[in-house]
């Protein structure tokens, strides 16, 4: 009788044990956070690994355009697989202007992502992206302003449609900070055009010559520029800047995980080191009631009127 009632036990424990493994198991199966990005790309989910490992979810990453993405979630409603949308502009805010997002600033205590800072339609700002010039070593002359490109350089980028960010600071510079001087403006925006030549891809010469005007992130991001050690980048001192976004899909499958995102960024804000993967600067510490040199809100403002 006791042979049979210490197998019985053993059985019992053996059944419990396996019952804990499975209970610690079952989240990495079902604990998922989807992310569309127009910038990011499945291969980029290891940068993501330390919250991936402590909060044991599985990190799937979808890429596709600032439009398609607005399309995707029109189509399939609370249905969506996306949890999270993360962008590389103000112009994917743009394109996205008419879908809404999940207010969440309610589910964080005071001070929780402070590092963050929200703007219009629930968007979070995570990072900067600054408008540099890059020119090689070897050239006689080089500009030290933006405002050169337009009346002494001969300019292009290899990325047009940020441009047109750029531009929007230029309008909120002379609407805002200089008097609404429109014939300045004018001649501002009009110089700019007429100095500004066709970006050359490829490897030959000419493209590696070139003046450019691009944001940072896109430097970073280029081999052929970043390999080539005569090339150099310029901060010009009054920078104007383009922002990395995130914003939570309303009745986010997975919304617990999109807080932990949030923190975890909020986390990692400040870490140069972590930024640096994404060719993206810190914010920087925002008090209450004030914003940066040139306010994101008003240059979105200033897009949505181009339309």
């Amino acid at each position: 009788m006791d042979r049979i009632k210490d197998f019985l036990l053993l059985i019992l424990l053996v059944a419990s044990l396996f019952a804990c493994s499975i209970d610690e198991a079952q989240p990495l199966a079902h604990k998922k956070l989807v992310i569309a990005s127009d910038f990011l790309y499945p291969k980029d989910a290891k940068f993501f690994a330390e919250l991936s490992k402590t909060e044991k979810v599985a990190i799937e990453i979808i890429h596709m355009r600032a439009d398609s993405i607005q399309y995707r979630l029109k189509k399939d409603g609370f249905n969506t697989n996306i949890d999270l949308v993360f962008v590389q502009s103000l112009l994917g805010i743009k394109a996205l202007e008419n879908q809404s997002f999940q207010p969440v600033q309610n589910g964080f205590s005071d001070g929780e992502l402070s590092e963050l800072k929200q703007i219009r339609n629930n968007w979070f700002l995570v990072g900067k992206d600054p408008f540099v010039i890059s020119y090689l070593k070897d050239s006689l002359d080089k500009p030290s302003s933006y405002r050169e490109l337009s009346s002494d350089y001969l300019w292009t980028s290899p990325d047009l449609a940020s441009v047109e960010v750029f531009k929007a600071h230029v309008r909120y510079q002379f609407q805002k900070k200089q008097g609404n001087n429109q014939k300045e403006l004018k001649d501002w925006l009009r110089g700019l055009k007429d100095h500004r030549i066709a970006y050359q891809e490829g490897t030959d010469s000419t493209a590696s010559t070139q003046l450019l005007l691009l944001k940072y992130s896109t430097y970073f991001k280029n081999k052929l520029l970043t390999q080539m050690k005569k090339r150099k980048v310029i901060f010009p001192k009054q920078l104007y800047f383009d922002y990395f976004a995130i914003a939570v899909v309303p009745q986010a499958k997975n919304y617990a995980m999109t807080k932990s995102f949030l923190l975890f960024w909020n986390e990692k804000a400040n870490s140069s080191k972590f930024l640096q993967h994404f060719g993206m600067t810190a914010l920087g510490r925002i008090k209450k009631g004030k914003g940066f040199y040139i306010s994101p809100e008003e240059i979105l403002a200033l897009l949505s009127k181009r339309n």
